[in-house]
């Protein structure tokens, strides 16, 4: 496996985000029904899982240099949600936007700081318990 510890699954979830952001963006014009259920999909897998292992496992070996990254989630969710639901596109062009770039901010800021390896042992066994987490991203978690 390419993923050894917490911020390589981040990494690779971040990229998972940007992929089907993408793909979703290219849909909405010419199946808006499609496209915004992979977007209200990627939102949730954004929203009820990869922003809580950050906040729940993560963030916490960064400190305080980590609140405006968690403070964004709370963002994200709200915003987001109102976006997909009202399916406006400019709105959802602004979310998408917002998401990747805290995305990258993660990385270059945060990142490249060490961060507690127990936490990675947690994330897996969290990973066998979320549904669809192969299904959404790809990779599968063995036993």
């Amino acid at each position: 496996m390419f993923v050894h510890n917490a911020l390589d699954l981040l990494r690779f979830e971040h990229a998972v985000i940007r992929l089907r952001f993408s793909i979703a963006m290219e849909i909405l014009d010419r199946d808006p029904e499609l496209g915004l259920s992979l977007l209200r999909e990627t939102h949730n897998f954004v929203v009820k899982w990869h922003a809580i292992i950050e906040d729940k496992y993560v963030f916490p070996s960064f400190g305080d240099k980590a609140k405006p990254f968690s403070n964004d989630h709370l963002l994200i969710d709200k915003y987001g949600t109102n976006s997909i639901s009202q399916g406006r596109k400019d709105w959802i062009q602004r979310y998408v936007k917002i998401v990747l770039d805290h995305n990258l901010n993660e990385e270059r800021e945060l990142f490249i700081m060490p961060v507690d390896l127990d936490s990675w042992n947690k994330i897996l066994e969290e990973i066998k318990r979320y549904p669809d987490y192969t299904r959404i991203t790809g990779m599968r978690v063995e036993s």
